[in-house]
């Protein structure tokens, strides 16, 4: 039965005798979304900080790279899986420091993530920083258009197999 005043089909926010509380008042606070709030202060330097750092390097690399490929195009590189895996790793040494601040942002909305929220953002900052190393070298073994010593220019087919024989970072 309906009380005075109440819809029938509509509950009240109320609690039960034994305390429980009612659908509506647990919907409402259900609906209730966690804001990164006075976070940002801390966290967009941060996240300036390492962009500038980490994405500067990358896109130039990236853009090297692909210069470079484009000066010593051969179709080839349509069937050497290597040459895949150079620009999958290229997209996602532009892409995934991005990806990762943004993956922070969201955890540090939730309460778990604001007691350890610090911890995720060094490791996450930490991570981004290393990641220019890891994807160089990827990008330095994988690169499919080499130059051998004898100045011969050959298709890398498999990643890192010749092993390069020039200097890290030589293409």
């Amino acid at each position: 039965m309906a009380s005075a005043g109440v819809k029938p089909g509509r509950m009240v926010n109320a609690t039960r005798a034994d305390g429980e509380e009612t659908a509506e008042k647990m919907g409402n606070q259900a609906e209730k979304t966690h804001r990164i709030g006075w976070d940002w202060l801390w966290f967009l330097p941060v996240c300036t900080v390492v962009l500038i750092l980490a994405e500067r390097h990358t896109v130039e690399h990236a853009l090297v790279v692909c210069k470079l490929a484009y000066e010593r195009w051969s179709w080839g590189a349509m069937f050497s899986p290597s040459a895949y895996f150079c620009v999958g790793v290229i997209v996602a040494s532009v892409s995934w420091p991005i990806y990762g601040l943004l993956l922070t942002s969201v955890a540090l909305q939730t309460e778990d993530a604001k007691k350890k929220r610090y911890v995720y953002a060094f490791c996450v900052t930490l991570t981004i920083l290393l990641l220019p190393f890891v994807t160089d070298s990827l990008t330095w073994g994988s690169f499919p258009f080499n130059i051998d010593n004898q100045g011969l220019h050959r298709l890398r087919m498999i990643p890192f197999f010749p092993w390069p024989d020039g200097p890290y970072g030589s293409y």
